[in-house]
């Protein structure tokens, strides 16, 4: 007797300018999952011992540090959606970071949630934009009503009108 692995979960970010924007959106998005794993970038970093207290030099030292942090986050993430929980990173992430991020997840699609309403961010406009102002609850409400659209395909072969 062969027991079947459960469906696959979805992968969720919730981006924004501060970690501030994104927790309550994800919390929320999480609470309405039927089962959700949700993970934010700082508590990866925070999990971190001996690291230099001082910023870092440059700026591939510190883009190094969000991907080796992120790749925790998806890590963790895959554990829950191998067993059919949809997971919910959360983080500070802009600009050109967000494809950065994206490139760490593919060929997994992911729900690309962004909070902020912010045209000179230089913040590609993939996925779903939300109004920062809306109450978590509401922009929670709006993420599962409109999934097709913050839907982002990542696998490069196959093509993708919200993200060339």
């Amino acid at each position: 007797m062969t027991e079947e692995a459960p469906a696959r979960g979805r992968l969720f970010l919730v981006a924004a300018p501060s970690a501030e924007r994104a927790a309550p959106v994800a919390l929320e998005l999480g609470r309405r999952l039927p089962q959700a794993f949700v993970v934010t970038g700082a508590q990866i970093g925070s999990m971190v011992a001996g690291r230099r207290v001082a910023p870092p030099e440059s700026d591939l030292e510190r883009l190094h540090g969000l991907l080796l942090r992120w790749s925790a986050c998806l890590a963790a993430a895959e554990t829950f959606l191998l067993e059919g929980f949809d997971a919910v990173v959360h983080d500070a992430i802009t600009g050109d970071l967000l494809e950065d991020f994206l490139d760490l997840c593919a060929p997994e699609p992911v729900h690309v949630v962004i909070v902020d309403d912010s045209h000179g961010s230089g913040t590609p406009r993939w996925g779903l934009w939300l109004d920062p102002a809306a109450p978590p609850d509401a922009a929670a409400a709006a993420v599962l009503a409109r999934l097709e659209e913050s839907l982002v395909l990542t696998a490069p072969d196959r093509p993708n009108p919200r993200r060339p």
